[in-house]
C-alpha cells in the first residue's frame, strides 16, 4: 500500500506542487496530524504547548495528491476505508464557537481543557483529563478538498470544491464526492477528529493525528450540475441508515440561513434527477417531509459555515423507488456515468443509434424533432453521422437490420420496423415506443380476378410470405400451405408457387403493378423503438429520450411455452391499447441481463435468476409502463418446486408486482404442435416437459393467489387471437387499466 506522508500544508490554491501521485482504484494510507502539528506525545507535553500565549492551530493537510486521469469537469470519489487514529487531544480556541467571546472578556488559557486518549481492543476509548468523563470515538476527517480553479482557500475555511467541513458523516465506510476544477484533482486530507457532533457548536473537536486509507475514483456526469454539488453517501452516523447527504455553503456566518439554503437548492437539483416529473413546488413540499436539515460546521464568526440536507434510506426509497438493496450504488450510477460510456472532447455523453436507411430513418428524425432538437440536413448517402444538443449526442449508424441485430449489444437505441418486431422474437430488445405509421399494415394479397373469394379459400391453399410466423399466429394454417421467400413475393402467384400473398403494404402500387388486389388486412404495424439497456432506461428518462410516466402500470402475460402469451403481450402493445402513454415489452429472457439470467437457470440456480429478472423488472417499471411478456408467475414455477420458502424470496424480490396478470392456459398437447411450427424451439419444448411444466403453472397459479393480492385473470388461447384480444382489452378496461 503506497504511504503519503504528511507535508503540512496549510493553503489550498492551484499553485501548489503535488507531494505524490495516486491512480484510480489504488489503496493509499495519508498520513495526518493534529491542530498541533503532532508536537506533543503525552499530556504533560501538550500541557505545555497550552500554555503558550500563541499555541500551534492551524490545521495542517497532507497534499495537493495528483490523481491520475482526473480532469476538469469530473468527481473525484473518495472512499474512506480506515482512520487509525494515533494519540489525541482537543483545544478550547478563543475566537471558536457559535458563541465567541466578547472583546472586552477576558481569557484565561490556562482553562483550556486537554485531553489524551488510548486506543484498546474493544473499542476507542476516550479518557479524559481527571478521568471526568468517557466517551467512545468515532473518528472522522475534518477538512478534505480537491484543489481550487482559482484562488486559495485556507485550511480553516470552505469552498465550492471543499475544505474544512468539520462533519462526522465523513467518516469510515463513506463515499464523498467532490468537484475537480484542474488536472490530477489535487487532492487534500487533513484535520481529523476522534469524536465531533453535528455542528461543532463550540468549535471544539477532539484533535487526532491518525493514517487515512483511501480510494479513489473518477466519475463523469450523465449531466453537467448548474451548480456542482459535494455528496456524502453511506451510513449515516445518527440514524445508522444508508444517506445521501448533500452538503450547503454559507460564505457569511452571520447570515445563518445561507448554508441551509445553498444545501436545499442543491438537494432540489438531485432529486430533480431522481424523479424528473415532479416539480420544483413539488420537491420543496417533499422536503418538508423527508428532507433532514442538519448543521455540519455551524461556528467562527471569522470564516464559513456548512449545512446538510440529509436523506435517509427510507426516505431515498420514497423518492426513487428501488428494491436494490445497495440503493447508493444504484443512485450513484443514475446521478453518474461509467467509465466506459462514449463521450467527446467536451464531456458529452453519446447515444448510439442503430436504424435502417429509408422510411425508418425518417420516422427516427421526427421522433427526434418531437423531442425538440433540429435535425441538420444529413448527406442521404453518408451512414454514421452525429445530431448534437446542448447535454448530449445521438451517434446515428444506418445498417442492414440483420447486422444491427448481430451487434445489438453496441446499440443505446435502435430503430426498426414493426412487421420485424412481430416476426421475430428480437430477444436481444425490449421495445420502447411505438410508432404508428398511417399506411403501413400487413395484408393477404390475390389476384384481382379473385378478389371476391373468401378468406378460407386462400387459407387452404399455399401462400406466399416473408412472414410466416405472423401468418401463423394470426390464422390456423397448415406450414405446408406456406411458402416462404426472402422478397419479392409478388412475382410467386405467376410463377405458380403460390394462390394469395401476405405481404407489407404501404401504398399497394407494388401489388397493383403485378395484377394483385388487398383482400384482408391482417394487422396495422409501424415502427418501434427499442433498447438491448433497460438498466439505462432512467438515463434515457433524465436526458428526455422517453418521458417518466406518473401512475404507472403493469400488465403480465404467463404461460408455459406456446401457450400465446408473447402474441397477445405484442398485440396489445401493437393495437395501441395505451395510445397516450409510453409502453415498454420486456421479456425476462431479453437483454444482456437477460441472457445472463437464462444461463443461470439452465444452470439450475432458479432463485439467483429470479432475482436478476426482479431487478430488470424494475429498472423499466420505476420510469415507464410495462407489458410483461413473462412475469412473476414464470419466476415462481422453479423456485416453488424447490421450496414454499424460497417462492416467498422470489414474490419479495418482484414487489411490488404486477397490476394485473393474465395466466394464458392452454393444454400442453396444443402448446407442443405450436411450439413444433417455431423455427427456433427449444429442446425443452417437448411433450412431456410440456405436461409437466403446465402442472407447476397451475401450483404457481394458486400459491400467488394465496400469497398475494395481485389480480389473476384467465385466458384461454386456444381460442382465435382476435377473441383473446377482445377478451383482454374488456378485462383491462372493466379494471380501468386502459
Amino acid at each position: 500500500m503506497k504511504m503519503i506522508e504528511c507535508n503540512n500544508s496549510i493553503v489550498m490554491e492551484n499553485t501548489k506542487t503535488f507531494v505524490a501521485n495516486i491512480a484510480p482504484e489504488e489503496e493509499v494510507s495519508i498520513e495526518t496530524v493534529n491542530a498541533f502539528g503532532d508536537k506533543f506525545s503525552n499530556l504533560s507535553e501538550l500541557e505545555d504547548l497550552m500554555s503558550k500565549e500563541n499555541p500551534p492551530h492551524h490545521h495542517p493537510l497532507t497534499g495537493p495528491i495528483y490523481v491520475e486521469g482526473a480532469q476538469p469537469g469530473d468527481f473525484l470519489k473518495v472512499h474512506i476505508e480506515k482512520i487509525e487514529l494515533k494519540e489525541m487531544a482537543q483545544m478550547l480556541s478563543k475566537s471558536a464557537g457559535i458563541l465567541p467571546l466578547e472583546k472586552d472578556e477576558s481569557f484565561d488559557f490556562s482553562s483550556r481543557f486537554p485531553v489524551i486518549a488510548h486506543v484498546v481492543d474493544e473499542g476507542r476509548n476516550l479518557r479524559y483529563f481527571k478521568n471526568q468523563l468517557r466517551l467512545i470515538a468515532t473518528p472522522c476527517i475534518g477538512m478534505i478538498a480537491t484543489m481550487p480553479k482559482e484562488g486559495k482557500i485556507k485550511t480553516g475555511h470552505i469552498g465550492e470544491t471543499g475544505g474544512n467541513f468539520d462533519n462526522p458523516f465523513i467518516s469510515e465506510g463513506i463515499d464523498i464526492y467532490l468537484p475537480v476544477e484542474v488536472e490530477g484533482a489535487g487532492l487534500y486530507i487533513g484535520d481529523v477528529h476522534a469524536k465531533q457532533a453535528y455542528g461543532e457548536l463550540s468549535g471544539i473537536a477532539l484533535e487526532a493525528s491518525s493514517n487515512v486509507k483511501i480510494k479513489v475514483s473518477i466519475l463523469k456526469t450523465w449531466i453537467p450540475f448548474e451548480k456542482n454539488p459535494i455528496f456524502i453517501m453511506g451510513k449515516e452516523p445518527l440514524t445508522k441508515q444508508a444517506s445521501l447527504a448533500i452538503i450547503g455553503i454559507g460564505k457569511n456566518f452571520k447570515n445563518g440561513d445561507e448554508a441551509v439554503r445553498d444545501a436545499f437548492l442543491k438537494t432540489i437539483e438531485v432529486v430533480k434527477r431522481l424523479k424528473p416529473t415532479m416539480s420544483d413546488m413539488m420537491i420543496r413540499s417533499l422536503l418538508s417531509l423527508i428532507g433532514n436539515s442538519m448543521a455540519g460546521q455551524a461556528y467562527s464568526n471569522t470564516s464559513e459555515s456548512t449545512s446538510q440536507i440529509l436523506l435517509t434510506e427510507e426516505a431515498l426509497r420514497s423518492i426513487y423507488y428501488t428494491e436494490n438493496p445497495d440503493i447508493l450504488k444504484e443512485l450513484e450510477m443514475c446521478l453518474f456515468k461509467e467509465e466506459n460510456v462514449p463521450s467527446n472532447s467536451n464531456g458529452k455523453i453519446i447515444i448510439t443509434v442503430g436504424a435502417v436507411k429509408g422510411r425508418l430513418q425518417k420516422v427516427l428524425h421526427q421522433y427526434i424533432e418531437s423531442l425538440g432538437i433540429k435535425v441538420p440536413d444529413i448527406n442521404p448517402r453518408l451512414l454514421v453521422y452525429d445530431i448534437e444538443t446542448d447535454k448530449f449526442i445521438l451517434r446515428i449508424n444506418l445498417l442492414k437490420w440483420i447486422d444491427i441485430t448481430k451487434n445489438y449489444n453496441k446499440f443505446d437505441l435502435v430503430i426498426y420496423g414493426a412487421d420485424k418486431w412481430l416476426e421475430n422474437s428480437n430477444k436481444a430488445f425490449v421495445s420502447l415506443k411505438h410508432f404508428e405509421q398511417k399506411d403501413c399494415r400487413m395484408s393477404i394479397l390475390v389476384p384481382e380476378e379473385l378478389k371476391d373469394y373468401p378468406l378460407s379459400y386462400f387459407l387452404n391453399k399455399k401462400i406466399a410470405t416473408t412472414y410466416p410466423n405472423i401468418l401463423k399466429q394470426n390464422y390456423q394454417i397448415k406450414d405446408s400451405n406456406i411458402v416462404e421467400m426472402e422478397g419479392s413475393v409478388e412475382a410467386s402467384i405467376k410463377l405458380g408457387w403460390a394462390n394469395s400473398i401476405f405481404d407489407v403494404v404501404e401504398t399497394g402500387e407494388t401489388a397493383h403493378v403485378n395484377g394483385l388486389v388487398e383482400h384482408t388486412k391482417v394487422v396495422n404495424f409501424g415502427a418501434v423503438l427499442a433498447t438491448a439497456r433497460i438498466d439505462k432506461l432512467p438515463l434515457f428518462v433524465n436526458l428526455g429520450l422517453i418521458e417518466p410516466i406518473e401512475n404507472k402500470k403493469c400488465i403480465a402475460f404467463d404461460g408455459i411455452d406456446g401457450s400465446g402469451k408473447s402474441t397477445l403481450a405484442k398485440r396489445l402493445v401493437q393495437t395501441g391499447l395505451f395510445k397516450n402513454l409510453q409502453v415498454v415489452l420486456v421479456e425476462p429472457f431479453s437483454g444482456r441481463t437477460g441472457k445472463d439470467a437464462f444461463e443461470l437457470w439452465k444452470d439450475k440456480k432458479y432463485l439467483l435468476w429470479a432475482e436478476i429478472v426482479g431487478k430488470q423488472h424494475w429498472s423499466a417499471r420505476k420510469v415507464v409502463n410495462t407489458v410483461y411478456d413473462r412475469s412473476i408467475l414464470t419466476a415462481l414455477v422453479d423456485n416453488l418446486a424447490e421450496s414454499e420458502e424460497q417462492a416467498l424470496k422470489v414474490i419479495k424480490a418482484w414487489e411490488p408486482l404486477p397490476d394485473l396478470l393474465f395466466y394464458c392456459k392452454i393444454s400442453a398437447e396444443t402448446a407442443y404442435e405450436r411450439n413444433k411450427l417455431r423455427a427456433n424451439h427449444d429442446e425443452f419444448e417437448d411433450l412431456e416437459s410440456l405436461k409437466h411444466y403446465e402442472e407447476k403453472y397451475e401450483e404457481a397459479v394458486k400459491f400467488l393467489r394465496k400469497n398475494t393480492n395481485i389480480r389473476i385473470f384467465e385466458v384461454y388461447t386456444s381460442n382465435s387471437i382476435q377473441e383473446n384480444i377482445k377478451k383482454v382489452k374488456e378485462t383491462l378496461e372493466h379494471e380501468g387499466l386502459n
